[in-house]
């Protein structure tokens, strides 16, 4: 009996580890080979799967996927695309449990390619499809770069504008003034005249500068893009020779201090800002029908307006976005569908419902496309929709710092900017010094990466 029992357990064994081999046998990652000869003789043709999280959240979203995917289906008609319509996870991603393409934030990317090494590069099947690399607004590009390499395509384009309250504006006399190409000193004048310190109602500006797509362009203003931001020299820069990288945040909280802006959990309580309602805040397109939503429930008047020009004018853009497997079998169809956004049959298809965005092309802004511009509500129709494409392609810069660098410096950077803020207000430290501190402190861990 203890022979068949031992044998028994011996078998039972050998079945769980057999099993156990095969749930766990992970497709071979692609190898550059592998992906030169996709792009060399590769053809679009049979099965993958596209796991597109925000599908499963509402009805909107999934028809915006349903309509992409099956204008993909269309052009490519050789490939059959499975809808996976659930949440992307380190764990899904670790365990190759995931879609060929799957969604997943542009604040992730430098993670799943480089730490991950979960995505493979995709900017060799740029001139495969057919794709016009210089009709994608150039900043929500860069977005997706890596060392060089497009690692994630962007679905939609953002860019932070302000929203307003045109009631007031008109009550103050100044809707002459509200134009695309007022610069940042005039809208500082602006706001000087619209704060009232005697008044109850209005505070001029809520501008979320503890928001990397927001803070970053205040960086640029005065500097030039990259000198902030070194990838080649592996270099954070705030504290330079001639204080430009830092300038236009210290007119910021200059303003700051003078009760013209709240900047949200850093002086939202201070006294002659508490209970009142801002005139102008930053937004982005996917919260502007909320925000608009509010302002037409107390029949205030509203619009949008592009944020002010500085001396270099520098919009904060971003995107989520999707990205291709490193395990995927099959790698040129899998392609084909990520870089499918890239198109304007893909751009039309995906913007063309509620669940769509603005598009990320410059021929379709070109040509008029309006799906995004709600042309077909005669109270929204007339906003001023073209403040998130003002200046798209020559403005636009890559907004989330953990797209522009490792992401423990980019950390580093987003756990301590409200702190200096906040620090500075109170009169405790100067922002140059609390500026200067993050400098030395991100420079010491980007030293000792290794990736």
């Amino acid at each position: 009996m203890k022979k068949y029992l031992k044998s028994a357990s011996v078998l039972l064994l050998i079945l769980v580890m057999t099993f156990t081999m095969v749930a766990c046998k992970k497709p071979p990652m692609l190898t550059q080979d592998d992906i030169d000869k996709a792009i060399e003789e590769g053809e679009p043709e049979g099965e993958i799967t596209f796991t597109y999280s925000p599908a499963a959240t509402s009805a909107d979203y999934k028809q915006a996927a349903d309509k992409f995917v099956t204008a993909f289906e269309q052009k490519y008609t050789n490939v059959t695309v499975e809808r996976d319509y659930t949440a992307t996870s380190d764990n899904r991603i670790a365990s190759a449990d995931i879609g060929d393409v799957f969604y997943f934030a542009e604040t992730q990317t430098y993670k799943y390619a480089v730490q991950d090494r979960a995505l493979i590069p995709l900017d060799g099947f740029i001139t495969k499809f057919g794709i016009s690399q210089n009709d994608v607004y150039s900043g929500i590009y860069r977005l997706g770069l890596v060392n060089g390499r497009l690692y994630f395509v962007p679905r939609d384009y953002n860019q932070i504008v302000l929203i307003y309250n045109k009631s007031a504006i008109t009550e103050a006399g100044l809707n002459a003034e509200i134009r695309p190409e007022w610069t940042w000193e005039e809208f500082q004048d602006i706001c000087e005249r619209l704060y009232d310190p005697e008044g109850e109602d209005y505070y001029p500006l809520n501008l979320n500068l503890t928001y990397s797509p927001v803070y970053v362009p205040f960086f640029e203003a005065y500097a030039s893009r990259d000198a902030w931001c070194n990838t080649t020299e592996k270099k954070i820069t705030f504290i330079d020779e001639n204080g430009d990288i830092l300038r236009a945040i210290g007119e910021a909280l200059d303003m700051a201090r003078k009760y013209y802006v709240m900047i949200p959990s850093v002086n939202e309580s201070a006294d002659d800002i508490a209970g009142r309602e801002y005139i102008f805040k930053t937004d982005v397109y996917p919260t502007i029908q909320a925000t608009g939503k509010q302002f037409d429930n107390r029949d205030v008047d509203w619009d949008i307006i592009n944020m002010p020009l500085f001396q270099n004018p520098s919009f904060g853009c971003g995107a989520s976005g999707v990205g291709v497997f490193a395990r995927t079998q099959n790698v040129t169809a899998a392609a084909a569908l990520a870089l499918f956004f890239l198109t304007p049959e893909g751009q039309r298809a995906f913007n063309s419902g509620t669940g769509g965005s603005v598009p990320l092309l410059k021929s379709l802004d070109d040509e008029g496309y309006d799906a995004w511009k709600y042309p077909d509500d005669p109270a929204w129709s007339g906003k001023n929709w073209d403040a998130f494409v003002y200046l798209a392609d020559t403005a636009s810069t890559p907004g989330q710092v953990n797209c522009r660098m490792p992401i423990d410096v980019a950390e580093a950077i987003e756990a301590d900017i409200r702190n200096i803020l906040s620090r500075d207000l109170a009169g405790t430290e100067s922002y140059q010094d609390g500026f200067r501190e993050l400098e030395t402190r991100c420079n010491e861990i980007w030293s000792l990466l290794t990736v």
